[in-house]
């Protein structure tokens, strides 16, 4: 019988080594432990873990851990710093919206949320959208909606598997009368389908207060989400900064400072590994580390999400909102967002 070699034994023995040896445990407690295990591979694991001690690999992995442990501190200071703010940690603050200026200087510059009023009272929107004038001016439109959402947990995530085309007016039927739900929703995701048959709509839309958007944009970089009570969209972060605006109905919005993206256990792309708010505490501790702050947005107030925010929204009637993220400064950052592969 062939002898088992340390380069032969078990990938989850190679990736113990690895994890052990990058945490700091010593190579005398390694060997304690295995020799303590009930594997048949208790020599080659052993030669393994010598092997790998001082590896070049294992030296790179080291180093790459201090440099990510360096920036970590800086955005633990970061946070304790900017908590001083109860602005920032305690109660977003609620304004008028103000002159783009001072937004960009106080709020957009600072990394800063803002619930902001006043910024859209001159949208038609704000006075004729309902659930009613949807289907009275747009019910013959095809339109795609995420459906079937309720039997994926991750149907954020996979919101490609769940479009179906109808009709606005079925779609507003099913909103009107199907009571609170989750399991459809029209997000921005689908607008893109949406748009050249919603195109009018967006006629109803406007600047948000004088110089906040690029005019040439409103009608093609207005993005639409229109869903019944019960409409929730996981934790998240975006890769803009975005301003949602409420037309109809009210959205609970809970947010939660970027620096604090180490307790939040991101797992994939911009989403969190927790089902937040219902967390499993003992499953994911440092989220106790979080200070999430919960508003509640009504029809023409908006709030100002800065980028890397994380946040999650729950429809808390049936609710119409817009997003946009053109503001008339820099917000191309997602170019340098490191991609999944």
């Amino acid at each position: 019988m062939k002898a088992v070699t340390h380069s032969d034994i078990d990938y989850h023995w190679h990736k113990w080594i690895f994890d052990n040896l990058l945490a700091g445990c010593s190579v005398e407690s390694m060997v304690k432990t295995v020799n303590q295990s009930t594997t048949c591979e208790k020599s080659a694991v052993i030669a393994a873990i010598y092997a790998a001690k001082g590896h070049p690999y294992i030296e790179a992995a080291k180093a790459l851990k201090h440099t990510l442990a360096k920036r970590h501190w800086l955005l633990e200071t970061y946070d304790q710093l900017a908590a001083m703010d109860t602005r920032y940690a305690t109660q977003i603050e609620k304004r008028a919206a103000p002159s783009f200026d001072i937004f960009i200087k106080e709020y957009y510059s600072k990394h800063l949320p803002v619930v902001l009023t006043g910024g859209i009272q001159d949208w038609p929107a704000l006075a004729n959208w309902s659930p009613a004038y949807f289907e009275q001016k747009f019910g013959d439109k095809q339109v795609e909606v995420q459906f079937g959402r309720e039997k994926d947990p991750l149907y954020e995530r996979n919101s490609r598997q769940y479009k179906k085309q109808m009709l606005m007016r079925e779609y507003c039927q099913l909103v009107t009368q199907g009571g609170a739900s989750n399991d459809y929703y029209l997000t921005a995701n689908n607008n893109r389908e949406c748009l050249s048959e919603l195109a009018t709509l967006f006629d109803d839309v406007g600047d948000f207060a004088p110089g906040y958007r690029k005019p040439e944009n409103i009608n093609t970089r207005s993005h639409l989400w229109f869903g019944p009570k019960g409409a929730f969209t996981p934790l998240h972060h975006d890769l803009t900064n975005n301003m949602l605006v409420q037309v109809y109905g009210r959205k609970k919005v809970t947010l939660i400072p970027a620096a604090q993206v180490e307790n939040i256990y991101n797992d994939k792309h911009v989403y969190s590994a927790t089902d937040f708010p219902d967390v499993n505490k003992e499953k994911f501790p440092l989220i106790n580390k979080t200070t999430p702050i919960e508003i509640i947005l009504h029809p023409g107030e908006a709030v100002f999400i800065p980028i890397g925010w994380w946040h999650c929204v729950e429809s808390l009637d049936i609710s119409m909102s817009i997003s946009f993220t053109d503001f008339k400064v820099k917000n191309d950052f997602f170019s340098r967002f490191p991609r999944e592969r």
